[in-house]
C-alpha cells in the first residue's frame, strides 16, 4: 500500500530525499502534511506548496487513500500591483 508523490523540481533540492518522485507508505489518517514533514520541509517552504491530490487541489490536511498522486507544486502568486496611472505627470 503506498501513495506516489511527485515534487516539483525546485523543491527537490529543499528536500530529505532529493527525489523528483518517490513513494510513501501509506497509514490510516496520513496526510500530505505528513509528506511535508517526513520530508523536513521548512514551515517557510510548507507554507508556498501547494498539494494536488489525483489531479485536484487540496489541503495539506485533507487525508490520503491508498493509491493516490500526489503532487507538491510551487503556489505561485503574482501578478502587479500598480498605483494610480503609468506615466502620469502632476503639473503644479
Amino acid at each position: 500500500m503506498a501513495i506516489s508523490v511527485k515534487l516539483f523540481m525546485t523543491l527537490v533540492p529543499l528536500s530529505k530525499s532529493k527525489k523528483s518522485s518517490l513513494a510513501v507508505d501509506w497509514f490510516d489518517g496520513i496526510t500530505a502534511q505528513h509528506i511535508l514533514e517526513a520530508e523536513e520541509f521548512s514551515e517557510q517552504d510548507q507554507e508556498a506548496i501547494a498539494v494536488v491530490i489525483n489531479s485536484v487541489q487540496a489541503q495539506v490536511d485533507d487525508p490520503l487513500n491508498d493509491g493516490d498522486e500526489v503532487d507538491l507544486l510551487v503556489n505561485l502568486q503574482g501578478g502587479s500591483k500598480t498605483h494610480g496611472s503609468r506615466g502620469a505627470t502632476s503639473s503644479q
